[in-house]
């Protein structure tokens, strides 16, 4: 994974690796990226660059502390409005906008209503 800066743009290039796929689970599939440099935690709208095409996205820099046991920082990135494998592929994520702290809930129900209210706000920024 490599971090950059672009034009004021922090960008992330990175290859997409298997998580635990539990964002599939409750509709909210994620490439996971493996952090090896961190930036700051939380939640983000950003463009995600695949072959050449501009994604929209939701994503989450930390250690998932709703479902994991916060030892390992990761980065999920949501591709809004898209269906499909992105295993293995080169993603570059533009983060765009800062939309909140990393948080705990008390349950999946929970975290999916606050990453479909990410969601929207992610959209109202790109």
């Amino acid at each position: 994974m490599i971090i950059r800066q672009r034009q004021e743009q922090v960008v992330i290039t990175g290859e997409v690796v298997h998580g635990k796929k539990l964002g599939r689970t409750i509709g909210f599939p994620t490439a996971n990226i493996e952090a090896v440099h961190s930036y700051m935690p939380g939640v983000y709208s950003a463009y995600v660059y695949r072959a050449g095409v501009q994604h929209k996205a939701v994503m989450n820099i930390g250690t998932r502390p709703t479902i994991a046991d916060g030892s390992h920082e990761t980065i999920e990135v949501h591709l809004l409005d898209f269906a499909g494998d992105l295993y293995g592929e080169q993603l570059d994520v533009e983060v765009v906008e800062f939309l909140r702290s990393e948080q705990k809930f008390d349950g999946l129900d929970a975290l999916l209503h606050q990453l479909q209210r990410d969601a929207f706000l992610a959209r109202k920024h790109l």
